[in-house]
């Protein structure tokens, strides 16, 4: 057993608040993989074999069309777990799951995980509590969809994104360390690209947010809140 792979585990939010020995035992499970920029970990149709949990980088989840269109549904990130629903059905992936920039990402095969989950309460927990807050969160964003517009969606997902990575300048403002494209975030609110630009231009006309090089950075935080309608909710 390597100790590096207990030091990974312990990256993990599913596995980070289990105690040495538990991942003293999970720790000989796991593979670590390396994905290059826009690399696929894994296509829809696949088998769903392995769970998934980034120990640096990005990865986006994303439905495909049949005529190949992507419809982004989420960004994850450090210590994110996904394609655990191998623990519960058999059958191949239905998204395709693909590095938005250099990550490293350890898997563990699901059939020896489900194997160690029967004899231990205290991860069956743990991933219970990561699925609840999965339900959470899609919960969260179907009711944005129902109630709120293009720009307040957009406004939200800029400052969860700022939340979830964003550096903070000397200035105060935020730079959102992420590559990620206008059709990406398009998908992420239910939109279009067009319409994604163009509300995106506005908050720059704003002075909300500004372009630099592939990042976004946010110049007002407030405001961006007051967009989104949600100030004073955070």
């Amino acid at each position: 057993m390597d100790r590096r792979d207990i030091d990974l585990l312990k990256k993990i939010d599913v596995f980070g608040e289990l105690d040495e020995q538990r991942l003293q035992k999970i720790a000989p499970l796991v593979s670590l993989h390396r994905f290059m920029e826009k690399q696929v970990i894994y296509m829809p149709s696949d088998p769903r074999a392995r769970l998934y949990a980034i120990v640096s980088g990005k990865v986006k989840l994303a439905e495909v069309s049949p005529e190949g269109k992507e419809l982004v549904l989420c960004v994850l990130g450090k210590g994110d777990v996904f394609g655990e629903l191998c623990l519960f059905d058999k059958g191949p992936h239905s998204t395709l799951a693909t590095a938005i920039e250099d990550s490293e990402v350890v898997t563990i095969k699901c059939s020896d995980l489900a194997n160690f989950m029967a004899e231990d309460a205290a991860l069956v927990k743990a991933l219970g509590k990561h699925v609840g807050e999965k339900i959470r969160l899609l919960e969260q964003k179907l009711s944005e969809l129902v109630f709120k517009d293009v720009s307040q969606r957009l406004a939200g997902l800029l400052l969860d994104l700022a939340h979830d990575y964003g550096h903070k300048l000397p200035s105060g403002e935020q730079v959102i360390e992420m590559k990620i494209t206008h059709q990406d975030l398009a998908g992420l609110i239910g939109s279009t690209r067009e319409t994604t630009t163009t509300t995106l231009n506005l908050f720059r006309e704003k002075g909300l947010i500004d372009f630099r090089r592939r990042e976004i950075v946010v110049r007002d935080l407030d405001g961006l809140e007051e967009a989104a309608d949600r100030h004073s909710k955070r």
